[in-house]
């Protein structure tokens, strides 16, 4: 019981910062996502087997189109990715956080 807690405790030490820092860098995405399904799906009375094209409208719609917005979600990507097993260790994750901002400076 006692390694399940930390273990849970490692995820939020990684997840919490990341849920942070997209309230505040990516308001305009979760706003155009959120905006687009509900006036696509919710306004339109749809069934949930016909929200697909929902889902493709807004997809096409959201998308980011700047090099911030790509760097910022292979920031999260990356770190998710490779950061969570050093999660129990401070200077380990921010060396890992690192790495990931130098791996997608040269993505993008």
């Amino acid at each position: 019981m006692e390694c399940n807690r930390g273990g849970i405790y490692r995820l939020m030490v990684v997840l919490m910062p990341l849920m942070l820092t997209s309230v505040v860098v990516a308001p305009d995405i979760y706003g155009c996502w959120g905006g687009c399904f509900n006036e696509c799906f919710i306004g339109s009375h749809k069934i949930p087997s016909k929200s697909f094209a929902c889902h493709l409208k807004c997809l096409d719609s959201c998308v980011p189109r700047s090099a911030t917005d790509y760097q910022y979600y292979c920031q999260i990507g990356c770190s998710l990715k490779r950061c969570i097993f050093v999660s129990y260790d401070g200077a380990l994750m921010e060396k890992c956080f690192g790495k990931c901002t130098d791996i997608c400076k040269k993505i993008i």
